[in-house]
């Protein structure tokens, strides 16, 4: 499919690398616009700074690939198991307006990552460090939040989420009501509608 293993400031429209296999590839500055993914192996690859629009990557692998400041926008990027990526090196990754549902994040350090607008249902934040992390006007309907650190993070206009306060960290965490009062639940107290 790439027959160069390094690619800086490259356009792709339209790829289809369903079930692809691709190794080894370095993208830097990269736009991947309405390109599909779907099933694919990227593995050991490096996206640097590389923004994909409109792209569908369900269920691909991301073994060992790093995606250093990449972006995804309105992109569907469902059951995806983060953790096999390669985070030592990464500083932030951005989702706007995307689908992420079914994947895990499971103890991944996502400060200053972003995830704004998007649909971020049955994914497991459990034991992830999101200090900082700009989760506005997304959906969390059954996402996990367990040992999870939420500080400074900005839940601002976000639904859906079920966080408990006493497993979580929540240090000048942002949340709306009225969903911010889903936040009771967990706490031993007792409401009084008058």
């Amino acid at each position: 499919m790439f027959e160069q293993q390094s690619f800086s400031d490259a356009q792709f429209k339209q790829l289809d690398g369903t079930q692809a296999t691709i190794k080894g590839i370095e993208f830097y500055d990269c736009t991947f616009d309405r390109c599909r993914f779907v099933e694919a192996e990227l593995h050991t690859c490096k996206f640097i700074d590389c923004t994909f629009k409109d792209c569908d990557l369900s269920l691909a692998s991301v073994l060992d690939s790093t995606f250093n400041d990449a972006t995804f926008v309105k992109c569907n990027v469902m059951g995806i198991n983060w953790t096999e990526a390669q985070w030592g090196m990464m500083t932030s990754i951005r989702f706007e307006d995307s689908t992420l549902n079914h994947g895990t994040f499971f103890g991944i350090d996502l400060t200053r990552s972003k995830f704004t607008g998007c649909t971020v249902r049955n994914v497991d934040f459990a034991e992830a460090n999101l200090t900082g992390v700009d989760c506005r006007k997304s959906d969390f309907e059954e996402s996990r939040f367990h040992h999870t650190n939420l500080t400074r993070a900005d839940f601002t206009g976000a639904h859906g989420y079920a966080i408990d306060a006493t497993t979580n960290t929540l240090k000048q965490t942002k949340f709306s009501l009225p969903a911010a009062m889903a936040l009771l639940r967990s706490l031993d107290i007792v409401l009084v509608e008058e």
